[in-house]
């Protein structure tokens, strides 16, 4: 396994940054870049079951005073996962960085996703997760208890990683 240090230091690498404040412009930049999902693949050792840019986000970025933003432990993912049964459909209302989403998808890959998360600096850690593994889903950025969207993303599956479209940007509204 990587340590969190190393994994962080080739994943700014990969991705052209300084600091991991500039990770999620460039991961944002880089989801139709498959050199750049290649080359996370390949540190990670193809290894899909683990939300490794979860460690990244929650040991430096995570808001956990004021947005109380934590990680899903897997053997909850595990265990809501199997709650769902067999259903194809699966929503997650506070994704954050993908991990629960990526428990169901181990579980059953033929699942799609509706995810939703408030937090602008997290969604481009989820978008890349799931753009990675290739599952599809719509990503909603929104505040749930106020009925407000910001931002819509689609993820259809592609040859090898999924592709997304923008439904719907702030900036058009």
């Amino acid at each position: 396994m990587l340590e969190l240090k190393r994994l962080t230091e080739k994943t700014l690498e990969i991705f052209n940054c300084q600091s991991v404040e500039d990770l999620g412009c460039s991961l944002m930049s880089s989801l139709e870049n498959e050199n750049k999902l290649q080359a996370f693949s390949d540190l990670i050792d193809n290894d899909l079951s683990k939300d490794w840019l979860q460690m990244i986000f929650q040991y430096y970025q995570a808001d956990r005073k004021e947005k109380k933003q934590d990680y899903t432990p897997k053997c909850l993912g595990q265990f809501l996962s199997r709650l769902i049964g067999e259903s194809t459909e699966s929503v997650d209302m506070c994704a954050g960085s993908g991990s629960l989403t990526i428990q169901r998808w181990l579980e059953n890959p033929d699942t799609v996703f509706c995810c939703y998360e408030i937090d602008e600096k997290v969604i481009p850690y989820l978008l890349f997760n799931l753009v990675l593994r290739n599952i599809s889903a719509t990503v909603n950025q929104c505040d749930i208890l106020q009925d407000e969207t910001y931002n819509v993303w689609k993820i259809t599956k592609g040859e090898k990683y999924g592709k997304i479209t923008c439904i719907k940007s702030a900036l058009q509204s």
